[in-house]
């Protein structure tokens, strides 16, 4: 298949720039040397680089926005973000000053543009910190928007951009069932992209406090789902930080059942309802 998955579907793009969505199905199932080596490999020889795509398109504001949102996205799920890439990728400011119509492979910069900076605010001083937080506030304000035309597509991405918020901000308490109901949210809606992104980071929220097993559970089915997408380079890049984490003998960590962890409560419920109720 061309790309793990539907996060962005060829339909979404505007004119002929599905050769950067080529790009970006191989840095995620490859790795993201088979694009960044200028190898070309899985180039077919018609195809220019994505480079030479971009110098081509000139100034065309959706293949400039596009290219950067991919960019931000294989930031994200590789960790590579940085306050450089951060600092270049303002997807949400420059939609709002180009005035363009926003399509969805825009909404979904928006979506990950949010996530990236909550997620990076962690570790930020403090001036920094706030920043971020806001730009990411910003991005789950323009989500909840689209929640309200869409539940179904957007339910999940608003419940993951608020427990990312909390977790941001230090509430540890809230953050976890907001954690919970966007992996609930995602299977249920059938976006398992969605669903190893919100497992991935749920899993360093527990392991942050302490619950391995738990947290190691969550890990585990973060790679199930990212290589049930297609996305095999991501899946690796997580085994990987599961190894450095836990060690190679991770027999002392009992695996919890993913249904138990993800069970439904009325605290969770009472999340869901709220999010679109503001």
């Amino acid at each position: 298949m061309l790309i793990p998955g539907p996060i962005f579907s060829t339909h979404s793009l505007p004119g002929n720039m599905t050769v950067l969505l080529h790009y970006h199905a191989i840095a995620l199932r490859k790795g993201l040397h088979m694009i960044e080596s200028g190898a070309r490999v899985d180039y077919p020889d018609h195809m220019p680089t994505e480079e030479e795509f971009l110098a081509n398109k000139g100034a065309n504001i959706y293949a400039r926005l596009t290219s950067k949102i991919y960019k931000i996205v294989r930031a994200l799920l590789f960790g590579k973000l940085s306050n450089d890439i951060l600092n270049e990728m303002k997807i949400s400011e420059s939609i709002v000053e180009s005035k363009i119509v926003l399509i969805p492979v825009l909404a979904m910069g928006i979506f990950f543009e949010g996530l990236s900076c909550f997620l990076y605010s962690r570790g930020s001083d403090d001036i920094e910190k706030t920043n971020l937080i806001e730009r990411g506030r910003s991005a789950l304000a323009k989500v909840r928007s689209l929640a309200k035309q869409s539940f179904w597509n957007w339910q999940n991405k608003v419940l993951l951009l608020e427990a990312m918020e909390m977790h941001a901000i230090g509430n540890l308490d809230e953050a976890g069932p907001f954690y919970i109901s966007s992996i609930q949210s995602a299977r249920s809606h059938k976006f398992i992209q969605d669903e190893a992104i919100a497992s991935e980071m749920a899993g360093e929220y527990l392991f942050e406090l302490g619950r391995h097993s738990e947290a190691y559970t969550l890990y585990k089915h973060s790679i199930k789902c990212f290589s049930e997408w297609g996305a095999n380079a991501v899946s690796r890049r997580v085994e990987v930080d599961i190894q450095a984490k836990f060690g190679v003998d991770v027999s002392h960590l009992e695996d919890a059942n993913i249904d138990i962890i993800c069970g439904i409560s009325l605290n969770i419920e009472s999340n869901q309802k709220r999010s679109y109720e503001e």
